[in-house]
């Protein structure tokens, strides 16, 4: 940031990602393997517009012909590409709208509002939509409009994807059912046994609806609002960590009652209502922090933008950008009440994502935070802190296991604290220990993410509940790790991060073993 200081006028610059064409949309490539994740979908990754609300993401592909919405849950894992569990697509959503041909096209994703919008004319009617995840409403909404009344017309076709998967454990069952304005998918993950659930209300201004068994076409409406909500019967605790992988969740817990009373309440206040309470909680959040490089708003497309500073025509006002556009990200990946901002954020359009779409404690957690603190977001670090609290007690196990095998003598049975570790790799369900890709030296790092919390916000209860009770505990395990290297303390046996190991390894971690000596 520039040594200057704001005014008013400087929190107004409206900051916006926006394309002059829709997506392409060719499909994804079976054939590409990225970092043990497939398929392959460059469109996706390089095109869609992400959006989210901490629970849930969505990517927006802004097509006229067919419009895809592909919608990713956090807390939807199968058994992934470690054998411990994976984030993986939860659904795809698809609008039927058949305008092949059309003009002066639109669409944009709006930092300021978080509301994603794509705009045409197609004959002879201007057709708009607008899109946002509400974090109070725990919803993903979708406005759409004509400027002409009775001319819209679509269908609204959901799809359960990777069914039928290449690894028996990244299998899903999947149901498809129509009730009135309802679309309801659901089902079960054959791994942890995760039941799932997404219901898609479609609310018509004039026109009317039809259906059949797997989709609602609208016709001739004004205008039409589409609430989707998602639900699985994953509950954060200390138990997802301990128990066994089979027995993780409670398999008779049926997430349906909750995702209809999301629905239902998020139909009741209505598109006005939802965006009002949207907007006050986003930018409760986005308004805080200002920053201003002297640049003015460009009037490329944000692909062109790209391209000609990449050629070196360096232009401020995408500095500028992508710093909003990094706390943007951040807000939409990470919220007080859902799971902490993972590898891909939240986005993954993969039945197998890369490097499991997990919690990687070598760099990734903390960079994924660092700009909660910085840059003013330190209520997006709560959900992170959950997660902590959740997964300590398997730490401690860790701990506990690797004092008794590599220091027994050190080893306190009887009530002591023999702290806490993590290796790299976790996720939602597990948290590994030490291997030979990281050694315990991820603990130092995370319990450093904390201490950052407290020196940010001053927080005297959290200082005491949680960031100084980690530090002091994993001091006491280095206390115990810790071996004389001529004039030096080390831990050993360790393993930096990235690192190859020279004799110990643990199966199915990312790192391997040097080669040769």
């Amino acid at each position: 940031m520039m040594n200057r200081s704001f005014s008013a006028k400087d929190t107004e610059r409206v900051y916006e990602i926006w394309e002059r064409e829709p997506a392409p949309n060719r499909g994804a490539d079976y054939s590409q393997v990225m970092s043990r994740g497939y398929p392959y979908d460059k469109d996706w990754e390089h095109w869609s517009y992400p959006i989210g609300n901490g629970y849930m993401g969505a990517n927006l592909f802004g097509r006229t012909d067919v419009e895809r919405i592909q919608i990713t849950e956090k807390t939807l894992h199968i058994q992934g590409p470690y054998g411990n569990g994976g984030v993986s697509n939860f659904a795809e959503l698809y609008l039927d709208f058949g305008h092949a041909s059309f003009s002066d096209y639109r669409r944009a994703l709006a930092l300021n509002t978080a509301m994603a919008t794509v705009s045409y004319e197609s004959g002879g009617v201007r057709y708009t939509r607008e899109h946002f995840a509400s974090y109070p409403g725990k919803a993903l909404v979708i406005r759409l409009a004509a400027d002409r009344a009775g001319t819209l017309s679509f269908s609204v076709r959901p799809r359960i994807p990777y069914v039928q998967a290449k690894q028996p454990g990244d299998g899903r069952t999947a149901t498809v059912a129509v009730d009135c304005d309802t679309i309801q998918l659901s089902g079960t993950t054959a791994f942890f046994h995760c039941n799932y659930e997404a219901q898609i209300k479609v609310l018509n201004e004039g026109g009317r609806l039809s259906r059949d068994n797997e989709s609602i076409t609208v016709a001739d409406a004004d205008s039409v609002t589409i609430l989707l909500a998602t639900g699985t019967n994953y509950r954060l605790g200390s138990d997802i960590f301990l128990n066994a992988d089979a027995e993780k969740l409670d398999r008779d817990l049926d997430p349906h009652e909750e995702v209809s009373d999301t629905i239902r309440r998020a139909a009741e206040k209505g598109y006005a209502t939802l965006k009002a309470e949207h907007l006050a909680d986003y930018r409760n959040l986005f308004d805080r922090v200002a920053v201003h490089l002297h640049a003015q708003p460009s009037p490329l497309p944000t692909s062109d933008l790209l391209a000609a500073y990449k050629e070196g025509k360096r232009d401020p006002w995408l500095e500028e950008l992508m710093f909003q556009y990094g706390r943007y990200l951040l807000i939409a990946s990470s919220r007080e009440k859902s799971l902490p901002a993972n590898l891909q954020g939240i986005w993954s359009q993969f039945e197998v994502t890369p490097w499991s779409g997990g919690y990687w404690h070598n760099i990734n957690v903390q960079m994924n935070y660092w700009g909660a603190m910085n840059a003013n977001l330190a209520e997006t670090f709560d959900a992170y802190i959950a997660y902590f609290k959740a997964y300590l007690p398997r730490a401690r196990l860790h701990a506990e296991q690797y004092v008794r095998e590599n220091k027994p003598d050190r080893l306190d049975l009887f009530g002591g604290d023999n702290g806490w570790i993590l290796g790299t790799g976790a996720n939602a369900y597990n948290i590994g220990g030490p291997g030979g890709h990281s050694g315990p030296g991820t603990g130092g790092f995370t319990s450093k993410l904390l201490m950052d919390a407290y020196l940010f916000t001053k927080d005297k209860a959290f200082l005491e509940d949680v960031a100084y009770s980690a530090m002091l505990s994993l001091s006491k395990f280095y206390a115990k790790a810790l071996s004389p290297h001529g004039d030096l303390l080390l831990v050993e046996p360790f393993a930096s991060p990235e690192q190859r190991a020279k004799e110990k390894q643990v199966a199915g971690m990312p790192g391997r073993l040097m080669e040769n000596g």
